[in-house]
């Protein structure tokens, strides 16, 4: 599928970069650039991962339109010190003065939390505009769930899932001038593995061919399982696409770039020194962003007017991303071909109503 075309007018800028806070727009800059500062107040979201990195400073840019905006915690503790730390910054931020920002306790690693989480906000919320599926982390899969819960990952699963429960009040409230959108965030990570269908929780050891980063001798391959989970983020965004667009529902998925959050502290044991010697490149320290820089491509994915009733892409750096060839070694661009597999969206869109426990949603 060719991607559409849509102005970019930031690629000049991000054609050359020289690290975090260097010319490459912020979040902030993209509710400035289509003029929504304070102008969403009939609007609501709902961010998942709120409480710090790039899910934070979602919520605190999406406030500044005005919009209802709810985010999703595990620890109800930090969700309430976020919010009274947004409360003071009001007091500074004269954007943030009158922000109305709320949170829902979830934890993705189980089923029953997003069940509770979501009854929750459809108890005190009859919209939502906006699904920012934001929640995530670098490869660490040691002291998880077991099973498919852990490493399909439990993420996309969960971000499934939650849809399903929302998907009713998304398309309730799209409307013509702005339709429902969810945004999944993926990552050029997403080039390490496509979507190892019925064998998601690597069953049966799945053979490393898709990068050279990706060869580990182990019979669970770690790096191979959060390159799944990134490209089955897109492949959900892809699938919101086809089934519900001409509803008013549309998918979309972005890579927010290189930032440096809490995630790599985090990152497996075996995948560090695969990793830490990459990032620490002059070419890969010039790439990364700061966290208003990386939240840029997520917030103009959610509210963007030119992007207005499209989805079905990937978005990077501020605009639609490109292919790049499969043999080409992972960096900090471009999307593989099977970014985009709709045979293999619908099989897992299949598994996941199963594996959630649901029906058929059609």
């Amino acid at each position: 599928m060719a991607p559409p075309s849509i102005p970019n007018p930031y690629a000049e800028v991000h054609a050359s970069p020289s690290g975090p806070g260097d010319a490459r727009p912020t979040a902030y800059q993209m509710i400035k650039d289509n003029d929504l500062l304070g102008k969403m107040t009939d609007k609501t979201f709902l961010v998942t991962g709120g409480t710090d990195g790039l899910g934070l400073e979602t919520v605190r840019t999406l406030a500044k339109t005005g919009a209802r905006v709810f985010f999703t915690a595990r620890s109800g503790e930090k969700a309430k010190k976020i919010v009274d730390l947004l409360a003071v910054e009001g007091k500074t931020d004269s954007d943030l003065k009158n922000a109305r920002i709320e949170w829902v306790q979830i934890d993705n690693m189980s089923l029953k939390s997003v069940k509770a989480g979501a009854e929750d906000f459809l108890r005190r919320s009859d919209k939502l505009n906006v699904l920012l599926a934001n929640a995530g982390a670098l490869p660490n899969f040691r002291a998880g769930c077991p099973k498919m819960a852990s490493r399909h990952s439990s993420r996309p699963l969960a971000h499934f899932y939650l849809f399903q429960l929302l998907r009713p009040l998304l398309l309730k409230s799209s409307t013509r001038s702005f339709n429902s959108r969810v945004v999944t965030v993926a990552s050029t990570a997403h080039a390490f593995s496509t979507v190892q269908l019925g064998n998601y929780g690597q069953e049966s050891k799945v053979k490393s061919g898709y990068d050279k980063l990706c060869e580990l001798d182990v019979d669970f391959n770690p790096i191979i399982a959060y390159g799944q989970s990134k490209t089955a983020n897109i492949w959900m965004a892809n699938d919101i696409e086809r089934r519900y667009g001409a509803e008013g529902l549309h998918g979309l998925s972005i890579h927010p770039g290189g930032i440096v959050t809490a995630g790599y502290a985090n990152m497996d044991p075996i995948v560090q020194p695969i990793f830490e010697p990459l990032f620490s490149t002059e070419a890969f320290q010039k790439v990364f962003k700061s966290l208003p820089q990386g939240a840029a491509t997520q917030v103009l994915a959610a509210v963007g007017k030119d992007y207005e009733g499209k989805g079905g892409f990937y978005m990077e750096d501020c605009g639609v991303s490109r292919p790049i060839p499969d043999d080409e070694m992972v960096g900090t661009y471009g999307y593989r071909s099977w970014a985009f597999n709709p045979d293999g969206e619908k099989r897992l869109w299949a598994d996941s109503l199963k594996m959630a426990g649901l029906d058929a949603d059609e």
